[in-house]
Order: C-alpha cells, then structure tokens, then sequence
C-alpha cells in the first residue's frame, strides 16, 4: 500500500476581501454591488409564444401579493426557453436581481436538495461564509429576510414537485415566482395559489419560422412543403426543431426533403420519435465530438467545465473546445456560462444510453477514471493551498489524458471549490456508485478544508462517511483511522462532542503508528476540553505529547504541545502551561507556521487572563484575532472572541466586552454551534 501520512483540516485564510476590511495597509471601501443576475444564457432563435409571454406579463402588471407562476409541459416544451427569455425581456421590472436554479427534478441521478439551492442563492448575495447557519430552516429565513422587500425574480426551474418549491419560495410580496416543470404541481397552485400556465407545442407557423431562423428565409420559402413536413415530423416540439434546424444549417447542400426522408426512414413510426431525431442530428457528428457528447452522459453534475469534458475523451483542452463548439452548433449542448456546458435532461439520458451501447466496459471505466483524477488532483491541489501545513496523502500520479485546471494559489483554490461544490458532491456519489473506493477516501480528505472553513457540515459528515465505508471495504485501517479522525473533527467543530469523542475512540483503538495515535489522542482532548471534561482533556494531551515526541513527527509534537497547554489552562497549572506555549513558539522558528502561532498566541493570552493580567490577555487575544480574520477560521474566532470578552469585562469595559461576546454569538449562531446559548448568557 502507498504510504499515507495523517492530518485533519485546521484553519485557513479565507478567499475575499470583506468590505470595509483592512488589507494590505488599506482600507478596503464597499461598492455598490451590481443586481444579482443568475440567468442562463438566452438561447438564440426563439419565436412565437406571444399568448404565454402576454400571460406571464399580465400576472405582474396585476400582482398584490407574492407572485407564483408555473409553467408546465412535456420534457422538450420549452418550458426553460420560455422563463428565460420573458425574465432577460422583462428584466427592468426586477432591479434588484433575478435569482435562477436548475432543481433537476427528473434527472436520472436525482434532484437538487433544497437546501443546495437555498446555499446558491446566498452565495449570490455575497453571504460571507460564517454568516451562514448550518440548519436549513435558518438558512431559508436568511435567504427570506435579503429579498425581503426586494423587486426580484426567482426562477425555479425543472421542479420535481411542490416540496422541492417550497424552501425556495420568498415571504416577500415585492417577488415574482416563476417555476417550471413537467409536473402539473396542483399542491403548489391549491396551497400557494399558483398561477399554473400549461404549454403546448407550437402552432404551425411557429415552427415553421423556428425551422426558418435556422435556414435562412429564402431557402425556407423555396422548401416550404419540405419545410413543413420536417416540421411535423418534428410534431412542433421545440427541442426537435432546434437539433432539425441545425442539421438543415450545417448540410446546406442537401435538399430540406432529402433531411426530411432521412429522418423518417430513422422513425418508428408515423408520429414524433424523439430518439429519432436526436439519432439523426447524432450521426452526422465527427466521430470524436459523438464520442465526446456520449461520455459526456456519464458526467454526474449539472454542468461540466472543459478540464472535466476533456479527461473524459483524453484529449487537449483546445481539441476539446472545438469538439464542444461542435456539440453546441448541432445543438446537442447548451452553454450555460463561459466555459461550462450542460445537457437539456433528454439529451442527457440519451447520451448516457448511447454510452451504454457504444463504449466497451473498459473505455467507460476508463473514462471514468479520467474524470475521477481531474476532480481529485485539482481539488487537492486546492486543499494545499487552503491548508498548506496538513500532513498531505500521497497520491499516484493523475492517468494519461487527464487535463488538470490551474490551481495554484489562494484565489485560484476558492474558485475551484465555489464553481465545482455541486460537482464535487456528485463525483464523489459516482466514485461509491461505480466501486471506485481509491478515489471514494481521497476525494473527501481533498475536500475537508472547504467544507470546514465554509461551515458545510452536513456535506462534510456524509462524505467522510463514505470514506470511513471504502476504508473498511479495502480492509485498510489507516485509512479507517484517518476517516474517523477526520470525522472526530467535523462532530468537534461542529459542537457534538460526545460524537467527536465516541469516533476518536474508534480510531484510537487501531493500531497505527505514534503519529498517529498522538493525533487521536490530541483531538479526544480537545473534544474533552470544549465539553467540559478538562481532567479527560489532560490526560489525553499528556499522551498526545509523549507519543509525538516518540514519533518524531514535528507538527504533531508542536500540535500536541498546543492542547496540552490549554488543558493545563484548565487545571490551573498555569506556569507548565505558559512553558508549553512558548516551547511551541520556539520549535517553529523559521518554519512559516503562522497557524500553530496563533493557536500558541491564543493559548498564552488564556493564561495571562488566568493570572490577573487581563491588558496583557487583550492584546494577546486581540493579536490571535487579527491573524484568524486573514485564515478564515470562524470556529476559532468565536471562541477567542468569548474570551476577548471575559478580559474585558475583567478590567471593567463592559462595552466592549458586550461586543466581543455579540460578535461571538452571532459567529456561533451562523455556523449553527451550541456554545452560542453559552455566549449569550454572559450579557
């Protein structure tokens, strides 16, 4: 097995400049943002629908209250076409934004969580990260309370069921729903009072002038019988006539009848053979681009960038590019931002289908693979930078064919992660799906700094969770080991001690070696310390420190001497502890380990506040919190921040003792800690 050396997530500097911060010697002044616009991108013939279009403007001219529109029809409608182009022509009566989300409510895969949603509409508001509470009804109420008494739209699209809506629906009256779905939603228009809108295909002459926007008129008129027997073969459903458009476009030199007898010798039978049309536009690809677009089926996300599209075919990033613009002139892909493509979901079950049957067991897991490497490498080159001082995992070199994106500083890390968080989830659902247990551990190790920093609890259990599971199905118990700390930590910041102490136990009890076990026993103690239990606190860091020192293994001696410092805080013996502190401060001469700094600064401002000098303790902890603003660990800040104010309120300035402890609840109260009901008990 390959070496593996252990660690868990510790604080990180955070991505952004937050208004009003001082950075860099400059204070850093808010703008006024831009309103918030999350639509896709206008699709580029559309035609007709003017009854819908009147019907959706009318409902707005006549709204009093909150506004609730759903369009329905059959997949391929142009349900999403339609929202889209009445909410970009109607946008001066929104201005102060239009939200937008694709629930994904009858992909094969499953749909969008609400609480995925609600996250992406509060990461449209520039929400910074320890804003956000963990519980999903909070965070529905923080997303209600920024569009409260707003002008916006929230586009609700591909809804599975009334359910699915719900979370998502604001309180405000100023707001305007418009929701789409192949469902008829009646739950939604009996309780919320809907304005359902059901969509029918287009009449004869729109699509007529569909088929014409891709022909030209002349041509057009001079086929008009052709033209309108493609139409019906199509049965006026627009996503057939924008794939039969686009083949007439590109084939200029055939006669529109002989597309029309090619398309009907595909057919099964007289009426609308969807897979007909999309095997007809299919088979005039190259042959790359039509391998492209079907191991695109086997990417589990709502969109995929070119590094991913790219590993999956093996090919150059600019060879990639061109086989995409490919796709999308023969529209069998949609741009749903620069550089990000998606499937409409018919497309997308029929790519998978066409994958299923035209690539042997060993390309596709191939391919897989490929894809699996890109998401693993860049993420961990994204954890690196996020956490550069964590014991790394080694990993084995990404396969032939794998394109990595660049990540190679801060910034570059944070929008990895922020572009790719819901693809992320999904690969690592695929990598348990499809028995890929190397990358099922790795992916989550790579993905726990941003979990951490981002507050994303629920998603850094669950995947830690399926690392613990490959772990034991492979049979390695350093790997189990590794999960289970790395769990320990989630339940510890997280505020389930007992949790964080029950999983610790577990790892403990393995046999690894004394890096290792000095590391569960540092974690026990801290899960021990912030319960309470400072006497099991002690003894856990007194072993931590003995078997780090056994081990050799710096970061873990400099790590453990940090707990065992602040157990002996809590015991009182306060000299021991201020050597400890100071030990720490000396190993790390020259090392550039700003984080273990802080934590040995915090924890010698703990015990000065112990010995009476509560100025002294201030400055301290005032110091630890100027370095945690530029790391981005909320979890820390909040407890600095308690204890910044308990050396206020020791020296009589009540005031800002006030508000150190309110800014601490409120970090508490965001990332959904228990120790906030502590907190506010102190005013």
């Amino acid at each position: 097995m390959e070496e593996l050396h252990n660690g868990v997530v510790g604080p990180v500097r955070g991505p952004v400049v937050q208004a009003g911060a001082i950075h860099g010697g400059v204070h850093v002044h808010p703008s006024a943002p831009a309103p918030i616009n999350q639509l896709p991108p206008a699709v580029p013939h559309f035609v007709g629908r003017a009854d819908a279009l009147d019907f959706l403007s009318a409902q707005v001219d006549r709204q009093s209250t909150l506004l609730i529109t759903s369009i329905g029809g059959t997949a391929g409608i142009g349900k999403t076409t339609l929202a889209v182009h009445w909410a970009r022509r109607e946008r001066d009566r929104f201005p102060d934004g239009q939200l937008y989300v694709d629930l994904r409510g009858f992909d094969p895969r499953g749909p969008i969580d609400p609480a995925t949603a609600v996250r992406g509409f509060l990461d449209a508001f520039q929400v910074p990260e320890e804003h956000i509470p963990v519980d999903l009804a909070a965070q529905v109420a923080l997303y209600r309370s920024h569009v409260e008494g707003k002008r916006m739209l929230i586009l609700l699209d591909n809804a599975r069921d009334p359910d699915q809506v719900r979370p998502l629906l604001p309180g405000s009256p100023t707001c305007v729903v418009l929701v789409t779905s192949r469902s008829r939603l009646g739950g939604l228009v009996a309780r919320e009072q809907a304005k359902p809108m059901a969509l029918d295909f287009l009449s004869s002459d729109e699509s007529r002038e569909l088929i014409s926007t891709y022909l030209g008129a002349d041509r057009a008129r001079a086929e008009r019988r052709a033209v309108d027997e493609l139409v019906e073969r199509c049965a006026r459903l627009p996503i057939a006539l924008a794939i039969a458009g686009s083949r007439a476009a590109t084939e200029p030199h055939l006669a529109v009848g002989e597309l029309v007898t090619e398309l009907a010798e595909l057919s099964t039978g007289d009426g609308l053979d969807i897979r007909a049309v999309f095997d007809w536009s299919y088979r005039t690809l190259s042959a790359e681009a039509a391998r492209l677009f079907r191991l695109l089926g086997l990417h589990p996300g709502a969109d995929v960038g070119v590094p991913a599209a790219a590993s999956l075919v093996g090919l150059p990033a600019p060879r990639t590019r061109r086989l995409l613009n490919e796709l999308i002139g023969a529209a069998l892909l949609e741009v749903r931002s620069p550089g990000r493509y998606r499937h409409h979901d018919l497309l997308r079950e029929y790519a998978a289908e066409r994958a299923a049957e035209e690539e042997s067991a060993e390309a596709t897991r191939a391919a897989m693979t490929r894809m699996l490497d890109c998401y693993l490498h860049a993420s961990f080159a994204g954890e690196r930078q996020l956490y550069p001082y964590r014991d790394p995992i080694l990993l084995e070199p990404a396969r032939p064919g794998v394109l990595l994106p660049e990540v190679s500083d801060l910034g570059s890390a944070w929008d990895w992660f922020a572009t790719e968080h819901g693809n992320l989830l999904a690969v690592v659902d695929l990598a348990v799906r499809e028995g890929f247990t190397g990358h099922t551990w790795r992916l989550p190790w790579a993905l726990s700094s941003y979990f951490g920093r981002t507050g994303r609890w629920r998603d850094w259990e669950a995947t830690q969770l399926e690392a613990l599971a490959a772990g034991r199905l492979l049979g390695d118990r350093e790997i189990e080991a590794l999960a289970l700390r790395v769990l320990g930590r989630v339940y510890t910041l997280s505020g389930r001690y007992r949790d964080a102490v029950d999983v610790l136990n577990q790892a403990l009890a393995i046999p690894v070696g004394d890096a290792g076990r000095a590391h569960a026993h540092e974690a026990i103690s801290l899960a021990h310390e912030r319960g309470g239990a400072i006497g099991d606190a002690y003894s856990h860091a007194r072993r931590a420190v003995a078997l780090a020192d056994a081990s050799g293994h710096r970061s873990r001696r400099v790590n453990a001497r940090i707990q065992l410092g602040r157990a002996l805080v809590g015991v009182g013996d306060l000299d021991e502890a201020r050597d400890r502190f100071h030990q720490v401060i000396d190993m790390m001469a020259g090392s550039g380990d700003l984080i273990s700094y802080v934590d040995a600064t915090e924890g010698l401002a703990r015990v000065q506040h112990r010995l009476g000098d509560f100025d002294g303790a201030v400055t301290r902890f005032e110091h630890a919190l100027e370095c945690l603003r530029d790391f981005g660990d909320h979890w820390s800040r909040a407890y600095t921040l308690c204890r910044l104010g308990d050396s206020h309120a020791a020296r009589g300035r009540h005031g800002d003792a006030r508000r150190a402890w309110q800014e601490s609840w409120d970090l508490f109260t965001r990332i959904g800690h228990p120790e906030a009901d502590a907190v506010r008990g102190r005013w």
